[in-house]
Parts: structure tokens; C-alpha cells; sequence
């Protein structure tokens, strides 16, 4: 059972997330964010250094937690991990909104980089593809989101794997031809 201090972080970020609705994150006060949430600001300060760290830790700990129940599911296959996920972002579209309005894009990007293994002692090779994919992928919900999630997640994933397997392949035809008639 969560304790006090998960309650006091949810119960920010919720609130926070209502406040954002409808006004600027710059014109929300801590005060009161507090009050809204029925939480003492020594409790904000004992959590937080700033209401921008709300939506930061807030946005982690979801994909952590879809991450690690898609990969702990019997049924969960590397092909289905895309659609895994946007549906995962379809269920917390306020918050993704809230993210992408906000300008806070980078933490989703960033959450989906760690997820994807991306670190510094990786080979170079290694780690420019897992920087593609991740940023690729982010970079589609970000238009996603940017474009008011019309499509479902599953219309999502299809236009997806019509790109992988229909664009990426000329792409792939054109650079090889390219690269090897050099210009002199």
C-alpha cells in the first residue's frame, strides 16, 4: 500500500495537471497548487524543488511502469511494442498533452531513450541506432499529440509499419546509390 509521500506526489501532479487545463504553468503559484491539492507547502518543498519537477518525475515513472509490464507479459512480442505504447500514451493523453503543451516533450523522449538502453558506454554504432528508433518513435507521438491524437492507437501503429516496411526500404535504396556515385 503507498504511503503518505506517494500520495502527497500523485495528488500534486493530478492537481497540477487540472490546474494546466487552464492557465500557464508560469501563473500557477505553488500556494496555490497546494491549496488545490490540499497539501502544505512544506510538503510541496519536502518533495519538489519546483512545480516543473512535478511533471518531470510524474513523467517517468508511467513509462517505467508500462515498460516493465509489457516486458514482464507473457504475451507481449517485440512487433506489438509500438502499439503497446501508444496505447499506453492514448490512456494518459491529459498528461501527455500537458507535457507537450508545457514543452516538456524531452522527458518522454528521454524516458523512451532509457527504455531502449541508450547510454554513453554503449559503441557508437549502437547507440546512434537507439537514438534514431527512440527519437524517431517520440518524435511520432510528438506529431501525434501536436495533431490532436485523431488517429487510435492501433491506426497509429498500422501507419507505422507501413513506413518501416514501405519508406525506410527506398530511403535505404537511395543512400546505397547515392553514396556510392560520388560527386566529383
Amino acid at each position: 500500500m503507498p504511503g503518505k509521500d506517494y500520495y502527497v506526489e500523485q495528488r500534486l501532479a493530478e492537481t497540477l495537471i487540472e490546474l494546466l487545463d487552464t492557465k500557464p504553468l508560469d501563473e500557477i503559484s505553488v500556494r496555490e497548487l497546494c491549496d488545490a491539492a490540499g497539501v502544505g507547502r512544506a510538503s510541496f518543498y519536502r518533495h519538489f524543488q519546483c512545480k516543473e519537477d512535478i511533471l518531470e518525475r510524474h513523467a517517468r515513472s508511467p513509462i517505467e511502469k508500462w515498460a516493465e509490464a509489457f516486458e514482464s507479459s507473457p504475451d507481449s512480442r517485440p512487433w506489438n511494442v509500438f502499439e503497446s505504447l501508444f496505447h499506453f500514451i492514448k490512456e494518459h493523453q491529459a498528461f501527455y498533452e500537458t507535457l507537450h503543451k508545457t514543452g516538456r516533450d524531452g522527458v518522454l523522449r528521454a524516458a523512451i531513450r532509457t527504455r531502449m538502453g541508450l547510454t554513453d558506454d554503449l559503441a557508437n554504432e549502437d547507440a546512434y541506432q537507439k537514438a534514431f528508433f527512440s527519437d524517431g518513435i517520440s518524435g511520432w507521438i510528438e506529431e501525434w499529440i501536436d495533431r490532436g491524437m485523431q488517429e487510435t492507437p492501433d491506426e497509429l501503429n498500422r501507419q507505422l509499419g507501413r513506413y518501416f516496411t514501405q519508406v525506410l526500404p527506398v530511403l535505404g535504396k537511395l543512400y546505397t546509390s547515392a553514396s556510392s556515385n560520388p560527386v566529383d
